[in-house]
């Protein structure tokens, strides 16, 4: 495995942030933490770091992982500013008493790997925000850790830079095989990097599965909408079949709801274009890089869908069939 978190918890004084949190993280995984400010997230990854305290036995490595082997990345770099990149990345090396051999060794292999050859002497006020970023992770990496604890990693870089240090990362991972947990409230960085996602809120963990598995079928209304891209069309559901004056389809009831309830189907959920179905009405059609984004009514209900499997005109209506099971949530 590597990590256990069991039986977590956290308190402010009376007030009570998180309990009973558990979850595992397995070797080479990226495991993302998501949930809005101020859920405990940033606490949660001190305590696996053995920076704040936590209750005995609530968090155990096993195999070959360990706290010492634990390593976290703090949003905002924590670069020392009177020490250049080459110092900055030494520290953690002179800390944990290499030699000076190795010290030499270790860091110039790892300034190679993260593309800092030509800064060495640079200092944090002199690089980009992506160069700092670098430096951090390779302060972190050069220390071999069996497991990476990034806070809020990208949220200080621009969209671009974004999308090329999340690619870097997952190539680093990928190569060196360290597992992650990543801190974030950024759904698309979750999506992108995540093997699992953690969903916290509330104080307890919601659900925990595969970015696709948790966009598609989300354990409740409150993870789906904390995803975010949600339509719900109100109706009657008895047994498997959910029912509207419109239209009656089959759907997924794995917590045997009955009587008023609700239809989820996420903006990406693939919709065929067909002679028969839920109608709905096209009230508008927008290109987007991934596609079309269609805006229709069903029912009283307005809805928006990117994955239609056919291209639709504003004004008509057709009939759309999911091409996978939909699924029901209480209201």
């Amino acid at each position: 495995m590597g990590l256990s978190v069991k039986n977590l918890q956290l308190k402010y004084g009376k007030k009570e942030i998180f309990h009973d949190l558990s979850f595992d993280v397995n070797e080479g995984e990226i495991v993302a933490l998501f949930g809005p400010s101020g859920v405990g997230k940033t606490s949660l990854l001190k305590m696996i770091a053995g920076i704040q305290p936590a209750e005995k036995e609530a968090i155990v490595f096993t195999d070959n992982f360990s706290q010492a082997n634990t390593v976290l990345v703090f949003q905002d770099f924590w670069l020392f500013p009177h020490m250049n990149v080459v110092e900055n990345i030494a520290f953690g090396l002179k800390a944990h008493k290499f030699s000076k051999d190795e010290i030499v060794r270790k860091t110039a292999n790892i300034l190679e790997v993260f593309d800092l050859l030509g800064l060495e002497q640079h200092f944090p006020d002199q690089l980009s925000g992506g160069q700092k970023q670098r430096v951090a992770l390779a302060r972190a990496l050069v220390l071999e850790p069996k497991l990476l604890l990034l806070d809020e990693p990208f949220a200080n870089l621009d969209d671009q830079l974004t999308r090329s240090m999340r690619t870097y990362l997952q190539r680093l991972q990928e190569t060196y095989r360290f597992s992650i947990i990543l801190v974030t409230h950024d759904r698309d960085e979750a999506f992108h990097l995540a093997d699992r996602m953690v969903i916290l809120l509330d104080g307890t963990i919601q659900q925990i599965g595969k970015p696709q598995e948790i966009y598609f079928y989300p354990s409740n209304r409150r993870v789906a909408e904390t995803i975010g891209e949600t339509n719900f069309i109100p109706g009657i559901i008895t047994d498997r079949c959910f029912k509207t004056d419109e239209f009656d389809l089959s759907v997924q009831n794995p917590t045997q709801l009955a009587g008023e309830g609700l239809l989820f189907i996420p903006y990406g959920m693939e919709m065929q274009v067909s002679d028969s179905g839920i109608p709905a009405f096209i009230e508008s059609c927008e290109w987007i890089p991934n596609g079309q984004q269609v805006k229709v009514r069903i029912g009283k209900t307005s809805c928006t869908f990117t994955n239609l499997t056919e291209k639709v005109i504003a004004g008509e209506t057709v009939f759309l069939k999911p091409v996978d099971w939909l699924q029901v949530m209480k209201q």
